[in-house]
């Protein structure tokens, strides 16, 4: 068994200082900077966003990784999301290592909780694709309410890992694993704690009485935040077409593959400072929308869905569009492009991929 270690910064899987020393499988493996990875597999997962770490066996992954010992407030988890679905389809487990809770700095003397809806978006995952999607929770110290930074704090990481690479090749039995099942019953407590302190969103509310859920494995429901609102297609197709000057040939065609689901759910990210794409914490929080809210059970792709999913976003159509069709679009707009039904920009409205295929980006309406 040929045990490969790809890492972005070796600080981080260090087996000195960090959790792979406490890890037996990985005792004697070779550890390569992530950048020169030249395996297809591997290469594979960083097609939304690449991961911190990947570990392979015989050269076929068994771990894509993200960890941060960083405060988990606002989007610092969620736009890391991603690189867990990716991860998810290729039926490679993904695990995100992070504090559930943490301070920001030594002056701020209250703790940040993670957003619940990383954690029941991971459920979903998991039932899906049937393969492990989890947090790992990176221990704080109750003294100072800061990460613990000490390798033996480490060992739940340690086990888990173990348990893929020793299982490796085994995918059905990897959600009964043990160490798997605790970390989702930690996770499940977790999400059970944060669930209670959420507000309803009275947009989703008006739609939809009851909200999306319960969602998968715990029963609970949460609604997305007010960032998100939920319209009747109807009316939001006719939002649309109110401003729109121009009408593209495709646009009855697209128009109708949008208007099959009765609800959408739109949601607006931020330009990032040049005002070509996105900022860094909308694309992985659109797919984490996805996987929660919009996915059918079962649906393996964004196609798949029970409600549409729309991106918005304050930048040019035409600079949008110009990114999108390049030979290798840029992460974050191939992100959004791959996950939107529509992407409803500042001039103008381009189908997303799940309703165009593969044929190129074309602005549909503009105003």
């Amino acid at each position: 068994m040929t045990v490969q270690v790809y890492f972005h910064d070796f600080m981080e899987v260090d087996p000195a200082i960090s959790w792979t020393g406490l890890c037996p499988p990985l005792v004697g493996a070779t550890y390569t900077d992530i950048t020169t990875a030249s395996v297809p597999g591997v290469i594979s997962l960083f097609d939304y966003a690449r991961p911190d770490v990947v570990i392979t066996v015989n050269n076929v992954p068994v771990l894509s990784l993200e960890q941060t010992r960083g405060n988990p407030s606002g989007h610092n988890i969620p736009q890391r999301f991603s690189f867990g679905v990716r991860a998810s389809e290729l039926l490679v487990p993904s695990i995100l290592y992070y504090p559930l809770y943490s301070r920001r700095t030594l002056s701020d003397l209250n703790p940040r909780w993670v957003n619940p809806r990383v954690l029941l978006a991971q459920f979903r995952m998991s039932d899906i694709y049937q393969v492990p999607a989890l947090s790992i929770f990176w221990p704080t110290d109750p003294a100072t309410l800061l990460p613990v930074t000490g390798q033996q704090a480490q060992q739940q990481m340690a086990d888990v890992t173990a348990d893929l690479i020793t299982n490796a090749g085994r995918r059905l039995r990897l959600l009964r694993l043990p160490t798997v099942v605790a970390a989702l019953d930690d996770m499940e407590a977790a999400a059970a704690t944060l669930a209670s302190r959420q507000s309803e969103n009275p947009n989703v509310r008006s739609l939809l009485p009851n909200g999306f859920g319960p969602e998968a494995r715990t029963g609970l429901t949460v609604d997305p935040t007010s960032g998100s609102v939920l319209w009747k297609t109807d009316n939001y197709l006719a939002s649309l077409e109110s401003r729109a000057t121009m009408v593209g040939p495709e646009w009855n065609l697209n128009r109708d593959d949008f208007s099959q689901r009765d609800l959408s759910l739109v949601f607006r990210g931020t330009a990032n400072a040049s005002r070509t794409d996105s900022e860094h914490p909308w694309p992985g929080s659109l797919t984490m929308l996805d996987m929660l809210y919009t996915r059918r059970d079962g649906g393996l792709s964004p196609t798949a869905r029970d409600h549409n999913l729309v991106y918005e976003l304050g930048v040019d159509a035409t600079v949008f569009q110009s990114r999108l069709n390049r030979s290798r679009p840029p992460t974050a707009g191939y992100i959004v492009d791959t996950f939107a039904d529509l992407l409803v920009l500042a001039t103008g409205v381009i189908p997303g991929r799940p309703i165009r295929a593969g044929s190129p980006a074309t602005i549909d309406l503009a105003w």
